[in-house]
């Protein structure tokens, strides 16, 4: 690559040298990729201020939501199943499509999701003006309440009353 000097207003003697004029315009435009089709029947709803991504059985899920006071979670919330926590998902695009300013992940990989930041399950945490919730797959809650270990269900239970019931 070759260099060429430049003078002008520069200070006599000195001289600016630049590569080759061609290269600075020579670059790649990277794109975003298209909305992932499981995301595209989600459209922006002003009365679903909360968006759900689960792994595991709907209803175990809407038994959780019912208690939280959704009658009928498919009108009142965004629901996204994703039964793959590796595959990846643009969530901060997501969220700001949606126009929701609360999450709840169930059995998710937080960077699979493209976010930057942990977690530690069943601890409500605001970040960017969104509030979070994360806990693991509804299968693992199920199987422990099963198996008579209430511990994971109570307390699911105890951080969805920190800022995720359903206000009438």
């Amino acid at each position: 690559m070759g260099q060429r000097a430049v003078s002008g207003l520069l200070p006599a003697g000195k001289n600016l040298y630049l590569a080759s004029v061609n290269s600075f315009l020579n670059f790649q435009l990277i794109g975003q990729p298209d909305r992932d089709p499981h995301t595209a029947t989600l459209i922006p709803d002003p009365a679903k201020d909360t968006l759900i991504v689960y792994r595991g059985e709907l209803p175990f899920l809407q038994r959780i939501l019912a208690a939280a006071g959704y009658d009928n979670p498919a009108e009142q919330l965004h629901l996204l199943s994703w039964p793959d926590p590796e595959q990846s998902l643009d969530l901060a695009d997501l969220t700001r499509h949606l126009l929701v300013s609360k999450v709840i992940l169930f059995g998710q990989n937080l960077p699979a999701l493209g976010l930057h930041f942990q977690l530690t399950d069943y601890f409500p945490a605001e970040i960017a003006g969104k509030r979070f919730l994360k806990a693991p797959a509804l299968t693992e809650i199920k199987s422990a309440k099963e198996a008579g270990n209430n511990v994971p269900a109570g307390s699911l239970w105890k951080a969805i009353q920190n800022g995720f019931l359903r206000e009438p």
